[in-house]
């Protein structure tokens, strides 16, 4: 990953800046850094495509702060430098901490054109209104905004916002914010923005919709790629990885029933084997919510199922507050460990991290020594960018994807064809040795009866496995890789063992599911509890629970309907007077067409009485007419028509 000392940069970087790095303990560039920094210096557009981990973010940090520095005219205070454009808050918020530490190294003794100005952060749902942000902007004049699309766009169109000395701009993880659906925002925003600027776009993949982005926002690019390369044994043709070089990875097959038994198998023994730090990802916000809340449950009756382990929860529906607290809480765990005494390895505590893709990609969480797909993700694309937790900035690292036994194991193919090379990891053993996985895991079965207790002292933890459960069979069920994850394919009675289910809950899935199965033996023991004696561990719930039931049996039960015999009788005889008025207009009419062909036989002069008839049902026709307008009630057509007959 090393690619020359900082100080052979040309031209050189300000002896402030270097230090800053020296304190970040890199030595080194990585190659996206080195060949970045130079282009963007030399008043190049830079499209930066490297792996997850290679130090992206520095690698447009630094030419910001040295555009911005060696400006001849300083800037006014109202007038904007550059503008860096996040995905994600998180992002943002990580992005705004490193130029943060950057601007508090500035020498004091700084020329006042060479001083760069402070760093605003521009995002939504940090109870920071759009008129907050203008109101900050006016007060501190900041040079650097950093921010999401759409705020981004909404303080540049404010008034007083000078963009016409903006020197760069810069978008990180460029294919993530066009994935999420931000490409008008960011047309609009390039609108407000001076053409005669440097740009760059940085990104762990490139895609198409990001090509076309190139072609609109930047001029005459210059195109960084940086990938590892590798050589297999005994061929001497040389693939190129999405991958960092010293990232680990596995693939593990086990049984569906076995799977979170095995989950908590392979944290335990990444806690022994010193790890500090694991990420474990879920198809579903739903999944997590219920993982989460059932170990933190269990761990208080059944400690020595995970034994150091300590569990944080992250997805895209909890309230930002949350998301920032836990985002901190597990970046800052056991910052002092990597220079502690590993000899106590064995009791140490291992931070694990359950979460969905909010956190695949961009977020800078440090020293993360494992990452473990409990789930495969529905993109491929992911795959590579939840790989990339771990294994940053040149550490070591493993990754780890669990695979369900049968089709899902073609996933290692499918793989290996989009350049991502897997090793297979056997099973573990319930004394965590590494062996074949048992016709019958009598360890997982007893943690699966163990669970299930849990889920029965909670009514909370059932109806959040039951969400969960649903949760992910609908995401199986649309994953873009649909030959390998086939729906139906997947024993669902085995599924609900991994989900320590009491029941399958009533969908059309396991309907189906139910029909294809009718006779097979089930693993499942498929018990509904009464859900009238199930209770609440928390007490305002089961209390708000029971109150309601209260109200719902002292309810009297609901009357029939008094007008609904009637409207049916009602309805009835409508229904018959219709088919009367019918009959008697056919009979009409038959006679009528007797008397037509009497007269062609032998015609004679119409008699009064004849004639009568034919005024008789010219207006009978009238009259249905007005019936059917509404203009003539129904009874009066019976009075009129019906005495004759």
């Amino acid at each position: 990953m090393a690619a020359g000392a900082w100080s052979t940069v040309r031209p050189p970087l300000s002896e402030w800046i270097l230090d800053v790095v020296a304190s970040m303990k890199y030595t080194q560039m990585t190659p996206v850094q080195a060949a970045s920094i130079p282009l963007f210096l030399s008043h190049k557009d830079v499209v930066a495509e490297a792996v997850t981990g290679s130090g992206k973010t520095l690698a447009f940090v630094i030419p910001i702060l040295e555009i911005l520095r060696r400006r001849e005219v300083a800037l006014k205070k109202h007038e904007l430098g550059a503008v860096i454009v996040c995905p994600t808050r998180e992002l943002a918020e990580q992005t705004c901490v490193v130029l943060q530490h950057f601007l508090d190294a500035q020498p004091d003794n700084t020329a006042p054109h060479a001083h760069v100005g402070p760093v605003q952060l521009v995002v939504g749902g940090l109870k920071v209104s759009p008129a907050e942000d203008y109101r900050l902007f006016r007060e501190n004049g900041p040079d650097i905004l950093v921010g999401t699309p759409g705020r981004m766009e909404e303080l540049l169109k404010k008034p007083g916002v000078r963009t016409n000395e903006l020197d760069v701009l810069v978008m990180d993880e460029a294919d993530r914010l066009l994935d999420l659906g931000f490409v008008e925002p960011i047309r609009a925003l390039l609108a407000y923005l001076p053409k005669q600027r440097r740009t760059g776009l940085f990104s762990a993949t490139m895609t198409e919709a990001l090509t076309e982005l190139v072609r609109v926002g930047l001029r005459n690019p210059v195109r960084v790629v940086v990938k590892v390369e590798s050589k297999a044994k005994g061929s001497a043709t040389r693939k190129d990885i999405r991958m960092p070089a010293t990232l680990h990875n596995f693939y593990h097959v086990s049984r569906p029933e076995n799977k979170l038994a095995q989950l908590l198998r392979l944290l335990r023994r990444e806690a022994q084997d010193g790890s500090h730090k694991a990420i474990v990802y879920f198809a579903t916000c739903a999944q997590v919510n219920y993982v989460f809340s059932l170990l933190s449950q269990h761990t208080k009756k059944h400690p020595h199922d995970t034994k150091g382990l300590q569990f944080f929860s992250l997805h895209g529906k909890q309230t930002t507050k949350r998301r920032h607290a836990t985002f901190q809480a597990f970046a800052h765990a056991h910052t002092d460990a990597r220079d502690t005494d590993r000899a106590g390895a064995a009791d140490a505590q291992c931070t694990v991290l359950l979460c969905t893709d909010v956190a695949a990609r961009g977020l800078d969480l440090p020293d993360v020594d494992v990452v473990i797909q409990y789930d495969p993700p529905n993109d491929p694309k992911v795959f590579s960018h939840r790989c990339g937790r771990t294994a940053r900035a040149g550490r070591i690292g493993r990754a780890i994807v669990l695979l369900h036994e049968g089709r899902e194991e073609g996933y290692v193919e499918y793989l290996q064809v989009k350049q991502v090379p897997l090793r297979p990891m056997r099973y573990i053993l319930p004394t965590l040795a590494y062996g074949d996985e048992p016709a019958m895991d009598d360890d997982a079965r007893a943690l699966e009866r163990s669970l299930r207790e849990t889920v029965r002292s909670d009514r909370a933890l059932y109806e959040l496995g039951m969400r969960a459960f649903v949760s992910y069979v609908r995401a199986y069920s649309k994953h873009e890789v649909n030959y390998i994850f086939r729906l139906a394919d997947l024993p669902l009675d085995r599924l609900a063992c991994q989900f320590a289910l009491l029941n399958l809950p009533r969908m059309p899935e396991v309907a189906r599911w139910r029909e294809r199965n009718d006779n097979d033996a089930s693993l499942f023991d498929d018990a509904m509890p009464d859900l009238r004696t199930f209770a609440y561990a928390d007490q305002r719930r089961e209390a708000q629970r029971i109150a309601a039931l209260a109200r719902e049996d002292a309810a009297p039960a609901p009357a029939p309907r008094a007008t609904s015999a009637k409207k049916q009788e009602g309805a009835w005889s409508e229904q018959k007077r219709r088919k009367e008025a019918r009959d008697v207009r056919r009979q009409k009419k038959e006679r009528k067409r007797r008397w037509l062909q009497e007269q062609a036989s032998a015609p004679a002069p119409a008699s009064p009485s004849d004639a009568s008839d034919e005024e008789d049902w010219a207006a009978e026709e009238r009259a249905v007419k007005k019936m059917k307008q509404g203009k003539l009630e129904p009874e009066a057509f019976d009075a009129e028509f019906f005495s004759a007959m």
